[in-house]
């Protein structure tokens, strides 16, 4: 069998490799913050660049400290997020108020036909004028009578119809 020796170019590429890596981990602990946890006598914590003289405990937390470009990054990021969560929270209340408007037209749209609904009910009584006498001493009721209570029938069409539109737009919203 025969040994295998790295050629120059490996072995060039190889401490290439671990003087890049060197480098890079030197530059992550250049831009290491530490900060310090102290807890009171009290309790409370608190977190300091430096630690409190009259702390019971502190504790020593490394961090990484963040290039200026990666905080341009994290800063327009995170109002990247805040522009979003308050074009969520537009979109939610918008739809709030598109609900609340339905569902007060659903219950408009319910009374009217109620409404409607109790004017047939009564308006199948006839009102004066509208029954006539007949020789055989029976009655008859008059055209008006029939002609009052079609009109009264076609407002509670219109009411059962509002209803359904006001059904279907909150069944659009959906």
């Amino acid at each position: 069998m025969m040994p295998i020796y790295p050629s120059n170019q490996t072995q060039a590429a190889t401490t290439l490799a671990a003087i890049l890596i060197a480098l890079y981990c030197y530059a992550t602990s250049a831009y290491a913050e530490t900060i310090y946890r102290s807890t009171s006598a009290d309790g409370e914590v608190t977190y300091s660049s430096q630690p409190m003289p009259d702390a019971r405990e502190s504790r020593t937390i490394e961090t990484d400290s963040l290039t200026p470009e990666q905080r341009r990054a994290a800063a327009l990021l995170r109002q990247q997020e805040r522009n979003a969560a308050a074009g969520a929270d537009a979109q939610l209340q918008s739809r709030d108020e598109a609900w609340k408007q339905v569902d007060g037209e659903i219950l408009a749209a319910q009374k009217a036909l109620a409404d409607a609904e109790n004017a047939l009910q009564n308006g199948r009584t006839p009102l004066g004028g509208e029954r006539r006498a007949d020789i055989g001493g029976g009655t008859r009721l008059t055209g008006s009578y029939f002609q009052r209570l079609g009109e009264l029938e076609a407002q509670v069409a219109q009411a059962k119809a509002r209803l359904d539109q006001a059904y279907a737009a909150r069944n659009a919203l959906k």
